[in-house]
């Protein structure tokens, strides 16, 4: 099961979110929604919700990209050759792709190299360069990598090799000296998109070598950016937006393939295909093999050669994810077996045999297994070994990375993510510094990990037509994630297993008289302990699901917790003892009728099996409870046996005993009978009193047992009630000593059956058991949880 999370509802300013939505003509949900996205105008709402190409900003905004257009152009003129120096990543991969593919395009004699991530590792290498210049290149341009080449790029020099590099990674104090830097990050650049991918920054290139927007090339752009999380805010989510109209109309061959070997085919291209089924296969090339497998698919105009290339490196994906799983079931059988690593708030995890093409994915599922910072080493079995580390949120990995740099080999990367080479020898210490640095970033409850919240809705507020609305929002990422929205108190109906291999869990909720169906990926065995809760808290994505024609809501769950009280509607009971006795954990027992305790104390007590299984309390008029029989010690599941007199009664009762984890509700058959017997008795009907009245008259005089065999079927209290009211009123006079006769008085004054205390008093009794009735006993299942919960939870 996953850590648990902590749910943060993201706060909002409710005055401008409703002013926002009059303004921009949306609902308050879609305007705080967008509230939250730090679009606060109705101007910027718009712009949003309607973007077009404006967005995207000059490219001669980016520092010496007017050096580098004009290198470019003038080895395009002289004949020069270029190299394309690319990454192995799917950044890298769709940065050479794009680049080579516009180059090629306006005439220039250029070719691309991608480094092994094996023999040759990330970045610029002095062999490639070295042999590069002895091939007859005369230009090298970086994609995706580069920004700390400082020793690449005085080699480059040396040997007359001119160097741009484009480059998004975070830049080191000292910058190499090449020709041109693009990369805008680096000091003095001014161009607005901070953030942009590898992808982006060769797009932007590409641009400026255009003088115009490259749109035949936004498709591998968006496809790098969301496939390396750049943050889809800003021209992102335009290169991103834009790149899926494409993919959607008429895509390349490479895409096309991607999108069948996918099982895309006939749906729509997401920026979630992009991350879950595209990257992936993207990656797999670089992270086994090469990552000119990915280059030539992403390029190539063959139809049947991209499909074969696809196919190949959704092979190779499956093999990756098989490789995945033993590296991680290992990983974790190392944690087990070195329980102190998980002292610390960074967990470090090296060992020999791992493809450290792999680890990064099985990084980020130690991440969410132990929810910390990870580093994961491959040991190469020469002394050294080379890690990829992925981070969670207060923690920057680039950051403590920088304050071991003196341990470190070559390292990189940002935030979130980073790689780098050390020596075995360095890791105890490496894990000794990064804990102390962690220490003094990481709070405890950074350490606890967090889903924010959008907002707590109820069902009946959600619909087809809002989610609809909500996709002016997409595309959805890092950056721009899809709204999550919280729905609390649901009844769970239903859960299921599904998927090939039993692995994701399907759930049905309902509120009301609405239903939802979510998904759980990856969460099937948590189905046992769904079944045995009763209501649910959830929160997750919603979207629209289409089958056979038909169009439904549905939600992808984040998280779901046990609703702060559990409680089950058993109502209907028929023999409550029996239904005791099959409970197999140990159970309070509330009781306001003292006979019906001793019953129970009677049936169930005495026997081996049922040894300190029960408490029963019993609750006074005032409400106050006391353990009368069982054990002394509270256990955590609470029974309601039976009706109180009033719901005062059952309130006090509630409040002054200890919080309970599930509570559950057996009224039945035998509390109806109580109504029912209250019904007749407690106030009887006024045909009853005046049939009483003339019995009285014509007798005379009557003993309480000659009244009580006439009035059949009242009881001893229907016809004690009625005798009282006379009484009272003076229509009956007792005689005797015991004053167990009453005679008829002929000089009674005419009154009302209200008059007397007797009646009042029972009516009064009889109002609260109906008003316990109506809540207790005869209301739906959603309205007897809406108002017993709070009850449950308020403590005096």
């Amino acid at each position: 099961m996953q850590k648990p999370k902590r749910w943060v509802v993201l706060e909002a300013d409710e005055l401008q979110v409703h002013a926002l939505a009059d303004e921009v003509g949306v609902s308050p949900i879609l305007a705080r929604l967008l509230w939250r996205r730090g679009l606060r105008t109705a101007e910027d709402a718009q712009r949003f919700l309607y973007p077009g190409r404006e967005g995207i900003s000059d490219p001669f905004l980016m520092r010496d990209m007017d050096k580098a257009v004009a290198r470019i152009r003038s080895a395009i003129d002289r004949r020069e050759r270029i190299m394309i120096y690319g990454d192995y990543d799917a950044d890298g991969a769709t940065s050479t792709a794009l680049l080579y593919l516009a180059l090629q395009a306006i005439d220039a004699d250029v070719e691309y190299y991608i480094p092994d991530r094996f023999s040759e590792g990330y970045g610029l290498n002095g062999p490639a360069l070295q042999q590069a210049k002895e091939r007859g290149f005369d230009l090298v341009i970086t994609v995706d990598n580069g920004i700390s080449a400082v020793e690449e790029a005085r080699l480059a020099a040396s040997i007359g090799l001119d160097l741009i590099v484009t480059d998004h990674h975070t830049p080191p104090d000292v910058l190499p000296d090449a020709y041109a830097i693009l990369n805008p990050k680096q000091p003095g650049c001014l161009y607005p998109e901070k953030m942009l991918a590898g992808v982006g920054v060769a797009w932007k290139l590409v641009q400026a070598l255009y003088e115009r927007v490259p749109d035949e090339f936004l498709d591998l752009a968006a496809i790098g950016t969301v496939a390396d999380l750049a943050p889809l805010q800003g021209e992102n989510r335009l290169i991103t937006m834009f790149g899926l109209d494409a993919m959607n109309v008429v895509p390349r061959p490479g895409v096309r393939a991607l999108i069948e070997v996918a099982g895309l085919t006939g749906k729509k291209v997401t920026a979630g295909h992009i991350g879950f089924s595209f990257g992936p296969r993207i990656n797999a090339a670089g992270r086994l093999d090469s990552a000119t497998y990915a280059v030539e698919l992403l390029t190539t105009t063959d139809s049947d050669k991209a499909r074969e290339l696809a196919e190949f490196l959704d092979a190779r994906n499956r093999e990756r994810q098989e490789i995945g799983e033993s590296i991680f079931e290992q990983a974790v059988a190392l944690v087990d077996a070195n329980p102190q690593w998980l002292e610390g708030r960074v967990l470090v995890v090296p060992s020999a045999g791992w493809n450290e093409g792999v680890i990064g994915i099985v990084a980020s599922r130690l991440v969410e297994r132990y929810y910390r910072p990870t580093l994961m080493i491959a040991l190469n079995g020469e002394g050294g070994g080379k890690s990829s580390a992925r981070s969670i949120h207060g923690f920057d990995l680039y950051t403590a990375l920088s304050k071991c740099a003196d341990l470190l080999g070559h390292y990189g990367g940002h935030k979130m993510a980073a790689g780098f080479s050390i020596a075995e020898e360095q890791i105890d210490e490496l894990r000794s510094r990064m804990n102390d640095i962690a220490q003094e970033m990481l709070t405890e409850e950074d350490m606890q990990p967090k889903i924010d919240v959008d907002m707590v809705l109820d069902l009946n507020s959600v619909n087809l037509d809002l989610v609809e609305q909500m996709e002016r929002l997409a595309p959805y990422g890092f950056g721009n994630p899809s709204p999550r929205f919280s729905f609390q108190g649901l009844d769970l109906e239903q859960t299921r297993v599904v998927g090939k291999d039993a692995s994701h869990l399907q759930i049905r909720v309902k509120q009301a008289n609405r239903t939802l169906d979510c998904i759980a990926f990856r969460r099937s065995a948590d189905q046992p302990m769904l079944e045995s809760l009763a209501s649910i808290d959830i929160v997750g994505e919603l979207s629209v699901n289409e089958w056979n024609g038909r169009r439904s809501l549905q939600m992808q769950l984040g998280d779901w917790r046990a609703n702060a009280v559990q409680c089950f509607d058993k109502r209907g009971c028929g023999d409550k003892a029996v239904w005791l006795e099959t409970r197999k954990e140990p159970l309070t027992v509330l009781f306001f009728q003292e006979a019906n305790l001793r019953e129970i104390e009677k049936r169930l007590f005495g026997y081996p099996w049922n040894e300190g299984k029960y408490r029963l309390v019993l609750a006074d008029d005032e409400g106050r409870t006391s353990v009368v029989a069982g054990a002394e010690e509270p256990a955590e599941h609470l029974v309601l046996f039976d009706l109180p007199a009033t719901l005062a009664q059952f309130e006090g009762a509630l409040q002054s005993m200890e919080p309970f984890e599930k509570v559950y509700v057996i009224y039945g058959e035998a509390d109806e009978n109580l109504c029912r017997h209250a019904a007749v008795n407690w106030l009887p009907e006024r045909n009853a009193f005046t049939y009483a009245y003339r019995y009285l008259q014509r007798m005379g005089t009557v003993s309480y047992e000659q009244m009580l065999a006439e009035m059949r079927p009242l009881t001893h209290e229907g016809v004690h009630t009625i005798l009282a009211v006379f009484t009272e009123l003076e229509f009956a006079l007792p005689q005797g000593t015991e004053g167990n006769e009453f005679a008829s008085n002929p000089n009674a004054a005419r009154r009302e059956l209200t008059e007397a205390p007797t009646y009042q008093q029972q009516a009064k009794r009889f109002q609260q058991l109906k008003e316990v009735r109506a809540k207790l006993l005869t209301a739906s299942t959603d309205t007897l949880r809406e108002w017993l919960v709070p009850q449950l939870m308020r403590r005096a």
